[in-house]
């Protein structure tokens, strides 16, 4: 019976049978083998405690049918399958429903309702023998033990995760969870998809500071003109070029706009939480205003957002914004078609309207990417004129890997810098073809920041990037020097990446400014802060405070604890403090700890 049941699950998932046969087969029976493992520990488990052999395997197949059920379901309506966070925050299994018709909704009530009279009648029918009470004892225990010893090994394991075979984009997780079969990967992610509540978290804290929060910002800016907002994250975007181990008197400068554009705006460095990758994790940062680094034990933090949930957006659609997002890479990518809908952005656009769009480097180009970017600005302004509108972008050209990345496109054979650092010949492949890259996106950000200033309606654009690009430690650790290990200086150097903040001459003198750092909140506050201080910051350039109790937190926090990682935050002047230490200025410590609640309180506890 576990077995036929792991068959069934198999084919519940929303695919052809060929599909599940290849999986099975690519995977030599292991998958097949993880995923009746459980089943039948849990029928022998109920079985020994005193439930028949009929009862054992109907309650068992009732609780994996109806999980079953409701991950196919999620997969059709979302394109995204269940894991366990959706049972802890609640209502997305029951959320689903939402969109059955009444008639399928009596399908499934009928349907359940058979299987619990043929399971009552099967029970009657066929009686098991009773025995010993000492042997149910010692044989469920020896299933719990047993369960317990081949979770580390078999369900807890990356490396046997990693092995399985995955029938099409292997980073599809639907496609992972369809190959690898729906109970072991719901175990896989039970595992390592956790995220602790905070040491002594006061959610009474969090309703305290809600309630007496300034909240008047909407009136205030009530009827005033708005900037439009172009935001881009730039794919890899890095100064390393800037380094003094390179240079390019005899080259290209892969930053020459930048710099030229830099000094005619507000730009700095962000801490971000990630290195050559986990671009998503950004994106969470800058447009939530929370930390990924403290919801380490999700696969991506975007994973927890599964309903309407506050950020840039939807703060800005609140004055009258409409938001659009686009990003010439897959829609299920760390399931940003789900995501950004529930953040508040209207229109999404991805890489099934790129379908004419040509690729660089074996992803769509920079040059088309910024010219869907002026198109959707220009559809905008016609058919909503008057309405000020926010575009997030996140581009893809100079993804990695870099070594001969640019090989069909140019090709990019030779060194294009000089340096006095000895480089292994992959190394330079690998640097050239990255600056090659970089060329391309400060080429394609000079021609934005020209058209939007031939405009005669205010635009603030804000470029930054995503992480620094995915080269070996061992390349970084030559032109980047190490430091003592626990550091700031440590904890930041592979981490910091590049920002600005430039507005047209309409948005200049829609502020009333000759140059956009006099709009800084603190003209003397260092522009290096980690990127969940990023959103926020750029709304307080722009006037917009008093919008939502806690991007104002986000702000004032900013100015006592720019530097936030993991269990460490470092003020202004480098001073060091955690969650759990005391800090002289303990009014200063206190918000600290009301970032940390009301992060988890948002998450887990906002909806309820």
């Amino acid at each position: 019976m576990s077995l036929l049941l792991t068959l069934f699950l198999f084919l519940l998932q929303p695919l052809p049978f060929s599909y599940v046969f290849a999986s099975i087969r690519g995977s030599s029976g292991l998958n097949l083998f993880l995923n009746w493992l459980p089943l039948f520990l849990l029928m022998l488990f109920l079985y020994f405690c005193g439930a028949g052999a009929v009862t054992a395997c109907t309650v068992t197949g009732a609780v994996g049918i109806a999980l079953g059920f409701a991950n196919r379901t999620k997969i059709i309506l979302r394109g995204d399958p269940l894991v366990p966070w959706d049972l802890l925050l609640g209502g997305e299994v029951v959320g689903i429903a939402h969109s059955f018709g009444i008639a399928a909704i009596l399908m499934v009530v009928g349907g359940a309702l058979f299987y619990i009279l043929a399971a009552v009648v099967a029970a009657c029918l066929i009686r098991s023998e009773g025995f010993n009470w000492k042997w149910r004892v010692v044989g469920a225990l020896a299933c719990v033990v047993f369960a317990l010893l081949i979770n580390r090994p078999l369900y807890n394991n990356w490396q046997l995760n990693a092995n399985l075979h995955v029938e099409g984009n292997i980073w599809n997780q639907v496609n992972q969870f369809n190959s690898r079969g729906f109970v072991y990967s719901f175990i896989h992610a039970f595992n390592t998809n956790r995220v602790m509540r905070p040491e002594g978290y006061d959610p009474d804290a969090v309703l305290h500071w809600i309630r007496k929060s300034n909240t008047s910002g909407a009136e205030r800016l009530a009827g005033q003109e708005l900037p439009h907002i172009i935001m881009i994250m730039a794919e890899a975007f890095s100064d390393i070029s800037d380094s003094p181990h390179f240079d390019f008197t005899d080259f290209t400068d892969p930053l020459e706009n930048w710099h030229e554009l830099i000094a005619e705006g507000i730009s700095g460095d962000l801490v971000v939480s990630v290195l050559g990758g986990g671009t998503a994790q950004t994106e969470f940062d800058v447009l939530t205003g929370l930390n990924a680094r403290q919801f380490a034990g999700v696969p991506f933090a975007f994973r927890m957002i599964t309903d309407e949930f506050e950020s840039f957006a939807s703060i800005v659609n609140s004055l009258g914004f409409r938001s659009e997002f686009m990003h010439p890479g897959f829609d299920w990518f760390y399931n940003r078609r789900n995501v950004y809908r529930f953040m508040g952005f209207e229109r999404l656009v991805f890489i099934d309207e790129f379908d004419d769009i040509p690729t660089k480097g074996m992803y769509i180009n920079e040059h088309d990417t910024i010219n869907r970017i002026m198109e959707m600005f220009a559809e905008h302004r016609k058919n909503f004129p008057g309405m000020p509108y926010f575009n997030f972008t996140v581009t893809i050209q100079n993804h990695g890997p870099y070594v001969d990345k640019f090989l069909y496109d140019g090709p990019v054979t030779e060194a294009n810098f000089d340096t006095d650092l000895e480089f292994a010949e992959i190394d330079i492949n690998a640097l050239s073809n990255y600056f090659h890259g970089i060329i391309d996106a400060d080429v394609e950000l000079r021609r934005l920041a020209d058209y939007l200033q031939a405009l005669d309606e205010p635009v603030v654009l804000v470029y930054f990037s995503d992480h620094k690009p995915a080269l070996p430690a061992r390349l970084y650790d030559t032109f980047i020097p190490t430091f003592e290990p626990g550091s700031f200086e440590d904890l930041t150097r592979l981490f910091n990446v590049p920002f600005l903040i430039w507005m047209n001459d309409a948005a200049l003198e829609l502020y009333g400014v000759s140059h956009p750092s006099e709009l800084k909140p603190n003209p003397d506050e260092e522009m290096l802060f980690s990127s969940p201080f990023f959103g926020a910051f750029v709304m307080e350039v722009l006037g917009m405070t008093n919008l939502s109790p806690f991007w104002d937190l986000n702000m004032d926090l900013r100015q006592m604890f720019p530097i936030m990682t993991e269990m460490r935050s470092f003020t202004p002047c480098r001073m060091i403090s955690t969650y759990m230490t005391d800090y002289p200025y303990q009014y200063r410590r206190n918000s600290l700890l009301l970032y940390r609640d009301w992060s988890y309180f948002r998450i887990f506890d906002e909806r309820r």
